[in-house]
């Protein structure tokens, strides 16, 4: 799925967290730029139990408005990252504007907080902002951030010109274009000094966007050779707090092979995968089993790299009626995969409503699969205990 979470408003508003999304796996719909809807069923309506929801703590005004009454200045290590798979699953959220209330919504629903909270950050006009991990981290999730070395405000929409961006193509940044770029956000991170994941340029095997291989002259091998270059430039000054998320598309008729696209284990940390159940414009009249959707893949990484695996994005649209049933068969199955280490639900109403309250049936699906003890809860240990 193509990510258009950007660190702006609705794309409008430069400066300020937000999030927006395409479809990609086989069939890529045009680009949205609707209103989102706020409309979340509540827990009580659901039959659901309500749980707490702690506000976040980042001590300023933050973009929705809000102000945060304290600070919460503990380390931020998070104990999902200890000892994986022996501790259980990790579950996660991107929202479709990143503010406080859109988490509320999704964990009130789910029954739990989210373990992970996904951003996305374009490098058109994202400089790093420190407010944003601290937010995420203060609700105790650790910040996973889709790091996109384009413009998504010049995404073409035409389909098969996504990928035409020439100024990011991936010579460019090997020629040193983007180092001061580049370096500005490992210094920061660096800086921030606790967990993060970075998604960089993800689904690289796809088609639809300007670092895939193939595509805006872009030569062969030089996907590889782009993120140890940029790997080793967050090395170099000293951001070793950074979980390097390596993260295909599922494979499809059509898409490039993993092997030659996967940059080593020296230089990944955790390898990530997009899968959804709904695109294009034929009406389900079935849903893709787990063994369908991911397995293929999961079966293709494994020839690869043993590096634990996580679904970065995934999501169910209504339309067929299978939403509820699919939630709960691949979610079940996620917890039983041994390979599989957690997922990220993308929680946007968007091509399709994605969100798991998108009706009260897929809702008391996802809250009954949440509440399995097999995933771990929010919490924090000691630096000592991080393990990846």
């Amino acid at each position: 799925m193509r990510q258009r979470i950007v660190l702006t408003i609705l794309v409008s508003c430069a400066g300020l967290l937000a999030a927006t999304s395409m479809v990609a796996i086989a069939v890529h719909p045009e680009i949205d730029d609707r209103e989102p809807s706020l409309i979340v069923a509540s827990p009580q309506v659901l039959g659901g139990t309500p749980i707490e929801i702690v506000p976040t703590t980042i001590g300023t005004t933050t973009p929705d408005g809000t102000t945060p009454d304290t600070i919460v200045d503990e380390p931020f290590e998070y104990e999902f990252l200890d000892e994986f798979p022996g501790r259980g699953k990790i579950l996660g959220v991107t929202t479709e504007r990143g503010f406080d209330a859109d988490f509320d919504k999704f964990a009130a629903t789910a029954g739990r907080q989210p373990n992970l909270i996904q951003v996305t950050a374009g490098w058109a006009s994202d400089e790093y902002q420190p407010w944003f991990t601290k937010r995420i981290a203060n609700r105790g999730a650790m910040p996973v951030i889709s790091w996109e070395p384009w413009d998504s405000e010049r995404e073409s929409t035409v389909d098969q010109k996504r990928s035409e961006q020439p100024e990011y193509a991936l010579a460019r940044i090997l020629d040193g274009d983007f180092d001061d770029y580049i370096d500005d956000w490992a210094a920061n991170l660096a800086d921030w000094g606790e967990p993060v994941a970075l998604r960089f340029a993800h689904e690289m095997n796809g088609y639809w966007y300007p670092w895939a291989e193939g595509r805006n002259g872009n030569a062969a091998g030089t996907y590889v050779e782009t993120w140890r270059y940029v790997h080793d430039r967050f090395d170099a000054l000293g951001a070793d707090n950074v979980i390097w998320l390596w993260s295909p598309n599922v494979a499809y008729d059509g898409s490039n092979p993993l092997a030659p696209l996967y940059p080593g284990d020296d230089y990944v940390d955790w390898i990530g995968m997009v899968g959804y159940f709904g695109h294009g414009t034929a009406i389900p009249t079935r849903f893709p089993t787990f063994g369908e959707l991911f397995e293929p893949t999961l079966d293709e990484l494994e020839l690869i790299s043993n590096k634990p695996v996580l679904i970065t994005e995934t999501g169910a649209t209504e339309t067929g009626g299978f939403k509820a049933e699919w939630i709960s068969h691949t979610i079940e199955a996620f917890l039983d995969s041994p390979r599989v280490m957690g997922f990220i639900w993308f929680n946007v109403d968007k091509e399709t409503d994605w969100r798991v309250a998108s009706s009260p049936e897929s809702a008391v699906a996802f809250q009954e699969v949440a509440a399995d003890p097999r995933f771990v809860s929010t919490g924090t240990v000691p630096a000592s205990a991080l393990s990846r």
